[in-house]
């Protein structure tokens, strides 16, 4: 259940601050996705940690993680600055929401950490979104790029 709330809680955000600008970040939702889908499937591999709140499960990871993980690569991307030195900065800050998000699945029973903490999450996250932010560059054509800087 909890992941199902999470997924609605990602896209009602998505929904709202993203609006008319989702055909930029459509195929970028997917990237984060993929990210999510390969460091999730081996950290439950070495039992860091697991999903047992799921319905329906795909590799070991619910299916609404998928959707709400969607969303929110979408979100991080939506507001993501131009420059690389600001992105750090706008990183810092979204993985702390993401934590507190994360932090809420983990109090509603839809994660466990059977050998994680939550604040290792802090820096997955950040290596993860930082990771996604260089892809969503490399993935995007360059006058894009160039409106985002000015």
């Amino acid at each position: 259940m909890s992941h199902i709330l999470f997924a609605l809680f990602a896209w009602t955000i998505c929904l709202v601050f993203v609006k008319k600008r989702y055909p930029e970040f459509w195929l970028a939702g997917f990237i984060g996705v993929a990210m999510m889908a390969s460091i999730d499937y081996i950290a439950i591999k070495l039992n860091l940690y697991n999903y047992p709140d799921g319905i329906i499960y795909i590799g070991g990871i619910p299916l609404f993680q998928y959707f709400g993980t969607y969303a929110m690569s979408i979100i991080y991307l939506c507001r993501l600055p131009g420059r690389w030195k600001d992105r750090f900065l706008y990183t810092a800050y979204i993985a702390v929401f993401y934590l507190a998000v994360e932090a809420a699945v983990y109090s509603l029973g839809g994660i466990a950490y059977p050998n994680w903490k939550l604040g290792y999450s802090y820096f997955l996250l950040i290596a993860g979104l930082t990771m996604l932010a260089f892809l969503y560059s490399v993935t995007t054509r360059p006058s894009k790029l160039a409106l985002k800087k000015n």
